[in-house]
């Protein structure tokens, strides 16, 4: 976590033999920085029972929407990550239908947001308490997909090849080039695959960061090895090794600045060993693998035995048989790919789960341990901002076991980005695609088509909707938001003559499906209403109207209703099928 005020907050999940503690009070706990003992002037449970329903949603009416409540979640929100580029096909869907059993029985209330990562992060939908739609999320398209970068058959179409070429009488060279090509080929496709999924995390967390409270990042994967060991079987055993310690650590940082708790959960569930795996083939020759990071044809369902000695950091010997060699080299890459996990959960106040084919279970336990949680701070006694990192080491009165965050970077306050449309960080949290609603202000809209009847007799303007139109591609049609905000919230300002002030902002911004946005509009208007006026509004809410041009397609609008005075914030996101013309 870095801080960019002189507080720090740190999230901690407290748990008992596995399950959520919670009604733990302040004198409970001991937090220290660099062993120092702090003093708490922050102190906060979070649990999901105190989830209500707040208000009876009225019926839908063709074309209305609004921003109204149906629950208040001081809980975690949650994230789903389907990570297809680090997991083989053959287990993405089992993922899924775990996923869509868990949703059956999922507690009321509960917020969740699916991303998929495969060629880059997309987000496929947003943060929604309605179970329903995440089911039809998750089975919907956008589904498994082979990894470009991960082929989970390549060791033993490496050793293949390697035979071949031995069979054929190549000179013991021609073969040990072969090897020592296909394992650096082999690791240049680690490569791109890690940079890609640290870059897809970083994104996460600046996606993340401006939601308020503790996000559990629940991270589907195959996932992909903390380092690469030399491979004593190459002619350069050295020359394939990798160490990815210090990307990862960069990741987390954001990640824990965020707020954002990964809980790792090994999509392949229980593994066996390649030589238990009937389609393998091994020579009887002696020598090792190929260099290939396939996975060396385990499946999911298999008995998980383990080697004697697996993960002590050996190379594999050349002197091994082929299938020992094969099965030595798979629990090696399969115990460093672990212990990314295992880094990645505990720097960031999560936790691992892996060797199970129970992923629903385990998803159950994530969510429930994150959505009973403790939010603690205290002033830490900085001199100056130099960068350093700050350790951090908590403790819970009563043998409990905590998780949370390890620490933080005490960089130097930094302003954040605003976005042409965006006046604060609270702005652009509402603006983002999938985030969820904010209902601070209340209003309902009506989003037509200009060439719906129901908008006959509407004067559309002939001039470009928005701020991006000119850039449009496609067909483009003309869409009418009309909008009714309850005025009650807002920080008006009554003068002598009894004439009320107040200064709100409409903004509409257009998505598509992968989130890029396509358009927006952004309006600022003073509202100077008299006595007679203002009592009418209170009753009819004030209106307002904008337009916005949109391509064909499905199209995401993100409304959002701001008032620049108390910065109070109503959102809500309509999905749009905009028809070709």
């Amino acid at each position: 976590m870095q801080v960019q005020a002189n507080l720090v907050l740190v999230d901690v999940v407290v748990t008992n033999n596995g399950a959520a503690v919670g009604g733990l009070t302040k004198d409970k706990f001991r937090i220290y920085e660099n062993g120092n003992l702090q003093p708490i002037s922050v102190f906060e449970e979070h649990k999901l029972e105190d989830s209500l329903q707040v208000a009876n949603v009225p019926p839908k009416e063709p074309n209305i929407y609004n921003d109204f409540p149906e629950f208040t979640v001081p809980s975690a929100a949650n994230v789903l990550l389907l990570d297809a580029l680090n997991t083989p096909l053959s287990d993405q869907q089992y993922v899924r239908q775990q996923m869509i059993q868990y949703l059956k029985n999922i507690p009321p209330g509960t917020r969740i947001a699916v991303f998929t990562l495969a060629s880059r992060l997309r987000i496929v939908e947003g943060f929604t308490t309605d179970s329903s739609v995440i089911a039809k999320a998750l089975s919907g398209k956008g589904g498994p997909q082979q990894s470009v970068l991960l082929d989970n058959d390549a060791d033993q179409e490496s050793s293949d090849l390697v035979n071949d070429l031995t069979s054929i009488g190549a000179s013991g060279d021609a073969t040990a080039s072969l090897q020592q090509f296909l394992a650096d080929l082999a690791s240049f496709q680690t490569d791109l695959r890690v940079r890609m999924t640290l870059d897809a995390m970083k994104e996460l967390a600046r996606y993340l960061n401006p939601i308020p409270g503790r996000k559990n990042l629940i991270w589907f994967s195959g996932s992909f090895p903390l380092a690469i060991d030399p491979d004593a079987t190459l002619q350069s055993p050295f020359q394939a090794m990798r160490n990815y310690a210090a990307d990862v650590r960069q990741a987390d940082d954001m990640l824990s600045e965020a707020r954002v708790a990964v809980y790792p959960v090994d999509a392949r569930g229980l593994m066996s060993l390649p030589s238990t795996n009937a389609s393998n083939r091994y020579s009887s020759t002696s020598g090792g693998g190929s260099g290939g990071l396939g996975g060396g044809g385990s499946r999911r369902g298999g008995h998980g035995s383990r080697m004697p000695g697996a993960g002590s950091g050996s190379a594999p010997g050349s002197n091994l048989p082929p299938a020992a060699a094969a099965d030595q080299k798979f629990l090696q890459q399969t115990t460093l790919e672990h212990a990314t996990m295992k880094q990645i959960a505990e720097d960031t106040g999560g936790e691992a789960f892996m060797d199970t084919n129970g992923l629903k279970q385990a998803v159950a336990q994530a969510i429930a341990n994150g959505s009973r949680y403790y939010t603690i701070g205290y002033v830490p006694q900085l001199k100056k901002y130099d960068g350093s990192f700050h350790r951090i080491k908590l403790s819970v009165d009563g043998g409990y076991q905590a998780s949370y965050r390890r620490g933080y970077y005490a960089d130097g306050p930094v302003k954040a980005p605003i976005e042409p449309q965006a006046a604060d960080n609270t702005m652009n949290q509402a603006v983002e695609r999938g985030a969820p609603p904010l209902s601070q202000i209340l209003f309902k809209v009506r989003v037509l088509a200009a060439d719906d009847p129901a908008a006959k007799g509407v004067k559309v303007s002939t001039d470009p909707a928005g701020t991006r139109t000119a850039s449009l591609k496609g067909t483009v049609k003309r869409y009418l938001i009309d909008y009714a905000v309850d005025v009650r919230p807002i920080a008006f300002t009554a003068t002598p003559d009894g004439v009320h002030h107040a200064r709100l902002e409409f903004a509409v911004i257009a998505y598509d499906s992968d989130g890029r946005r396509l358009n927006f509009t952004d309006h600022g208007t003073a509202f100077n209403l008299p006595p007679t006026v203002y009592e009418r509004i209170l009753h009819t809410g004030a209106p307002m109207h904008q337009e916005i041009d949109l391509p064909a397609g499905r199209v995401y609008l993100r409304v959002v209703v701001h008032d620049l005075d108390s910065t109070r914030i109503g959102s809500t996101e309509i999905p749009v099928t905009v028809a070709k013309q």
